[in-house]
């Protein structure tokens, strides 16, 4: 069954830019779901068409059993939003700012205060209920804004670019929570441009690039796509001629190829001593998700992108300070 339905979708801006080109999308219901593509490549774009911010140009949308734009006011009663940019109230404490989102969804008194209470003990957020927000990580204030789009109990979450500007620690912290609330049953839909991320927590993932969804599989089949990965050894010693068509001498190194190569490692680490040469250095290739991007979209997510959108948060939590 599918959560959320896109068929041929278009958006064009009045300055005439065409952020979404016909992208048609079917993303099932329990599923953790990921646009990835660099900046400008219209994720957010596809975010704020499907949690009803912004219309199509053409096309037709479906969220849950409802179908935009008639339904829209039914579309907002089943899902959670958290923007790019901090979205919470840096003048507020932690539990002031779920419990205001509770009632800006119409739950008040003791049920607005055990919602509250029940999802900032689940992100482990609870000793820092009554600290001032301002004075939170980035990892808690997102963490946060996820706990603020979970109150009214939504079906389904969108999260555009729910790590960016966070340390490795904090990120895998979200992660963590992200895939907490998806076990629970909650479908996810979340951009990001960090292949690592996508790779680790995403069901099916849909790579995009100018507006255009180039592919759609699951990380571990488009990594498969690409090809094999290998293992290279620096080696003294001499081994035999006749060696597996895998096996490829380049003068004191010998590459493996292989589907897997951090599985096939220690096999080849003793068949290696097996032949009498000794090992100097290892060397693994895995194949990656970065790579498959760069068979389907023709072009890698630059560095210097993925600094570009962390110092655009960093600006906007400096803010908070």
């Amino acid at each position: 069954m599918n959560a959320i339905v896109l068929k041929n979708v278009s958006k064009r801006y009045k300055n005439g830019v065409l952020a979404a080109d016909s992208v048609s999308l079917e993303i099932k219901k329990g599923e953790i779901f990921g646009l990835l593509g660099p900046n400008g490549a219209g994720k957010t774009t596809i975010i704020k068409l499907l949690t009803t911010l912004i219309y199509p140009t053409r096309g037709e949308i479906s969220v849950g059993i409802y179908r935009r734009p008639d339904e829209d006011a039914h579309i907002r009663h089943v899902i959670g939003y958290v923007p790019q940019d901090i979205s919470s109230d840096a003048a507020l404490t932690g539990y002031e700012n779920i419990l205001l989102s509770a009632k800006l969804h119409g739950i008040y008194g003791t049920k607005a205060r055990e919602i509250s209470e029940d999802i900032l003990k689940r992100l482990d957020l609870w000793e820092a209920r009554n600290r001032i927000v301002r004075t939170y990580s980035g990892g808690m204030i997102r963490k946060l804004e996820i706990g603020q789009a979970m109150v009214h109990a939504p079906a389904i979450l969108f999260l555009d670019e729910p790590t960016v500007g966070l340390d490795p620690g904090a990120r895998k912290q979200v992660w963590e929570h992200i895939i907490k609330l998806n076990s629970s049953g909650i479908t996810v839909m979340m951009t990001t441009h960090y292949m690592e991320e996508a790779d680790t927590i995403c069901n099916r993932v849909a790579m995009m690039c100018n507006g255009k969804i180039a592919i759609v599989d699951t990380p571990e089949n488009l990594k498969k796509s690409v090809g094999r990965g290998s293992i290279v050894f620096k080696i003294s010693g001499k081994l035999p001629e006749n060696l597996d068509k895998n096996w490829i001498v380049h003068g004191d190194s010998v590459e493996i190829f292989s589907e897997n190569p951090s599985e096939e490692l220690v096999s080849a680490v003793k068949e290696i001593e097996r032949m009498g040469c000794k090992i100097i250095s290892t060397k693994i290739n895995e194949t990656t998700l970065d790579d498959a991007f760069m068979k389907y979209v023709g072009k890698r997510i630059s560095e210097a992108e993925q600094w570009q959108a962390t110092r655009k948060m960093r600006r906007v939590a400096r803010r908070l300070e």
